[in-house]
């Protein structure tokens, strides 16, 4: 631990430049550096393998080859490795700095700072595995209970309430170079801890929904103090060195050939629902293939590219025998060196102030003006002319309760098997809804993979090429619903991990269902 705390930070677009620490006192370690050590190693852990391994291909957003997490199953001595980071190189730092200076009045601010920034890291965590150990977590003891996954989410919103209620906005804060995030901000902070708690609970609104409307309720009614403008999303930035770029870049761009049998391309599933909706993102989010029979044009590659068994296509199977590179690559904004990692976006507050209005559970304007807001702020970002924006918008299925009649077009919405489709047909705006805040958060894997969770609304097919026994006698599996517990918890805190596998049902596996979850939505033209 000495080892990690000590190490140096190098550059980070941003503010990951500062390390401020004292020569003359290296056993303490300032907070302004213990910050930034956990925003740069969440980004290195939930942007980085991670994201392209596992989150940003259970998002259905980009395919990869080869790998066990890509094929949905799981590699052990990786997933340690993610388990290890969450805890060690991600928690451990703010958890020093509510060690270290939670009896100092000087760092009230700081302190609060730090629990919000690990409340986040927290609900990322418990989306993945479900149940984990959070109360007696970081002790140091070997033995450490596990806190139910419902038990989590109450504790983080009563957490993020105290949090922001708590935020004194002419107090201490950290120096603006040494807050990647919000470069010492205190009311963008107190705004990011409201709206997180917006997300979360909206996230259990299956689950517990009196729980859930309550905790809505009670944010809308200080909307003002959510994010209600670009500025204050939640974001931070890779660097352009070596040593601070983004994993991405690194991997696509800089070692495109080494990998270029497994690198991230746009998925069949991305290009299926922006595409039949003149979607002007598209351009911004994918590249034409450069490459192979459909040079020129946006194509997406399936989950696998083989055909099911017994499946047999009369014009041939037009993925075969195609590679990564003949797939539209992923565009140069998200593959910048120096590119964002986003937290919580202010397109994502507005859609789900939508979801919030649309239940009756309040805030200022209607779900349709909310729903709509969104979508401008998504297309704002990246310097879409208005035009294409006002168009977008009145395009039948993404004009606010509408349907798109597919008449002659019914293939452009399918994928190529034909077993799923993006064309809303029925008047559903909750589906639009979720489309939207999928479509607007590309990239940002690991709230995609819990939207879809949760939602269960939008079609996407399974993977037909499964690793281990994940497709049982069916040959083929849904996506993941959460990772198996790491193997190091069973070797070093087996009691524990034992007891808390009963709330589980007892079934440590990709496809059970977390509480916050609906049941996966089953494709009908598919075996059962």
């Amino acid at each position: 631990m000495v080892l990690l705390l000590t190490m140096t930070l190098v550059s980070c677009k941003k503010s990951l430049e500062t390390v401020n620490i004292n020569p003359n006192n290296p056993e303490t370690v300032s907070p302004e550096f213990l910050l930034n050590t956990a925003v740069f190693n969440t980004m290195k852990l939930f942007g980085g393998p991670m994201r392209r391994e596992v989150l940003s291909h259970y998002s259905h957003y980009v395919s990869v080859g080869g790998g066990q997490f890509p094929r949905f199953f799981t590699f052990a001595s990786t997933n340690n490795g993610y388990w290890q980071s969450s805890y060690v190189s991600c928690l451990q730092p703010l958890h020093q700095i509510e060690v270290n200076y939670k009896d100092d009045p000087a760092f009230k601010n700081r302190l609060i700072i730090a629990k919000i920034f690990e409340a986040y890291l927290y609900s990322n965590m418990v989306a993945v595995w479900g149940s984990i150990p959070k109360t007696d977590a970081l002790t140091g003891h070997v033995s450490i209970g596990y806190d139910k996954e419902e038990t989590i989410y109450l504790t983080l919103l009563k957490e993020l309430k105290e949090a922001a209620n708590s935020i004194d906005l002419n107090g201490d804060t950290f120096t603006g170079t040494s807050d990647a995030v919000f470069a010492g901000n205190l009311l963008k902070w107190k705004k990011f801890a409201n709206t997180l708690r917006l997300r979360l609970a909206i996230r259990i609104s299956n689950a517990s929904p009196a729980e859930a409307k309550k905790v809505v309720e009670e944010v809308l009614a200080d909307e003002k103090n959510t994010i209600i403008s670009a500025a204050e999303t939640s974001r931070a930035f890779w660097g352009t060195t070596s040593s601070n770029w983004s994993y991405l870049y690194e991997y696509n761009i800089v070692g495109a050939s080494a990998n270029a049998s497994s690198l991230n391309v746009i998925s069949e599933s991305l290009i299926q629902h922006m595409l039949p909706y003149s979607d002007p993102r598209l351009a911004v989010y994918a590249k034409p293939a450069s490459q192979g029979p459909y040079k020129g044009k946006y194509w997406g590659q399936p989950k696998a590219t083989q055909l099911p068994a017994g499946v047999s296509l009369p014009d041939g199977n037009p993925h075969s025998p195609l590679g990564p590179l003949d797939y539209s690559q992923i565009g140069d904004y998200f593959t910048k060196p120096d590119a964002e990692y986003v937290f919580l976006s202010y397109e994502e507050s507005c859609f789900l102030k939508a979801e919030a209005a649309l239940k009756g559970w309040g805030g200022t304007k209607s779900a349709e003006q909310f729903y709509n807001e969104g979508v401008t702020a998504s297309m704002n970002k990246y310097n879409l002319p208005k035009q294409d924006i006002d168009k977008y918008l009145q395009q039948p299925g993404i004009k606010w309760n509408t349907v798109v009649d597919v008449g002659e077009r019914k293939q452009e919405f399918e994928d190529f098997l034909g077993l799923t489709s993006s064309a809303v047909t029925q008047a559903n705006p909750f589906r639009q809804i979720v489309m939207q805040t999928w479509l607007a958060g590309f990239y940002n894997a690991m709230d995609a993979w819990t939207l879809i969770r949760r939602t269960q609304i939008l079609e996407f097919p399974p993977h037909f090429n499964p690793d281990g026994g994940e497709g049982g006698g069916v040959g083929y599996a849904y996506t993941p619903q959460r990772l198996n517990y790491p193997p190091v918890e069973y070797q070093v805190n087996n009691a524990e991990i034992t007891n808390a596998l009963q709330w589980l049902g007892d079934k440590d596996a990709l496809k059970t269902t977390l509480w916050f979850a609906l049941p996966v939505k089953k494709n009908p033209f598919l075996p059962q």
